[in-house]
């Protein structure tokens, strides 16, 4: 527990605030694909959704603050824009100590969206090497890497909301 609370504290902290960058070259980024167990035990594999999906992967664990702030906005986002072509993907990065308690903490916050397992770092060694949370990916339908915003702060949901209606290909703000 008290290695759950050091990542917490480096991770989850003031300075890991929230940042956007956008790939050197984005045609050049292309989406590693990973397979990987959900909560319920079935497989996902993001190659399934590229080319028909805009996927966005948010990398989180259940001891994160900032990460619980989040999830009411992406539920949100995730409600009204799934009809578009938007998957949202939770991907835990708990580790043994705590992966147990994801299908619970799912439930209790409500998350609508798939949740795949990452107890092993091996999605998060392809995205997110620093294992910052929360950190989110949005990548394209054609399997490309659009954006990495990392970190949250009330007000963020906006910047991801336009990210998104950009790869959608909507102008931002428009209903």
């Amino acid at each position: 527990m008290r290695f759950a609370w050091l990542v917490c504290c480096l991770a989850c902290t003031p300075a890991a605030q929230s940042s956007a960058r956008a790939p050197a070259s984005p045609s050049a980024t292309a989406a590693p694909d990973f397979t990987a167990r959900d909560i319920e035990g079935k497989t996902f594999r993001l190659s399934d959704h590229l080319g028909r999906e805009v996927v966005l992967l948010d990398f989180w664990s259940t001891f994160c603050e900032p990460c619980k702030a989040e999830f009411p906005h992406l539920r949100a986002m995730y409600e009204r824009q799934k009809s578009k072509g938007l998957l949202v993907v939770g991907v835990s990065m708990d580790g043994p100590e705590s992966i147990a308690d994801v299908p619970a903490f799912v439930r209790r916050y409500g998350i609508v969206f798939p949740v795949v397992l990452d107890d092993d770092s091996r999605i998060a060694s392809l995205y997110d090497p620093k294992k910052s949370m929360p950190l989110s990916v949005l990548i394209g339908r054609d399997g490309h890497v659009l954006v990495v915003r990392e970190g949250y702060n009330p007000g963020d949901e906006t910047l991801v909301e336009a990210d998104v209606a950009r790869a959608l290909g909507e102008t931002p703000g428009a209903p």
